[in-house]
């Protein structure tokens, strides 16, 4: 399944919610059709960069933070192909957990019906939950992540 033979859909979506580490409380929407992709980069979807847990802390600060400089540029790449489809693809050459298990590209393929959501672990304890929603959510801000998924 490509992402580029996908209809965009705003009536269904995902929201990626930061558990813990430095995007903690960040979040992002995708609809179907579109990508996130989550690193350092200001240019990513969802960018630590850009997160109020690195805004605090400041540039030399950061420089030194263990799991910022474990957080490739370019990390993660998450698509939502379907609404049943998640792609999650690691970009890093540090590695991404999905669900307790290593991966280079997995395929979920049972996302909506999950009561619990796909769990993505990377950097030194970075946390970051995906969990379908509504559309409602998702259409509301596709424009925030539209700017940025045109680069990947």
């Amino acid at each position: 399944m490509d992402i580029e033979d996908q209809p965009y859909d705003t009536r269904t979506g995902a929201e990626a919610l930061g558990q813990a580490g430095l995007f903690r409380g960040e979040n992002a929407q995708i609809c179907v059709g579109q990508s996130l992709v989550i690193g350092r980069s200001r240019t990513c979807g969802l960018s630590v960069a850009r997160s109020a847990a690195c805004l605090r802390l400041g540039k030399d600060a950061l420089e030194q933070h263990s799991s910022y400089r474990k957080i490739s540029r370019q990390h993660i790449k998450v698509s939502l192909l379907s609404p049943n489809h998640l792609e999650i693809e690691d970009l890093s050459t540090n590695g991404t957990v999905v669900d307790g298990f290593r991966i280079d590209r997995r395929m979920i393929t049972d996302f909506r019906s999950r009561i619990e959501g796909v769990v993505v672990e990377f950097g030194d304890g970075e946390v970051v939950e995906f969990r379908p929603t509504d559309g409602r959510a998702a259409a509301g801000s596709v424009s925030s992540v539209s700017h940025s998924i045109s680069s990947v």
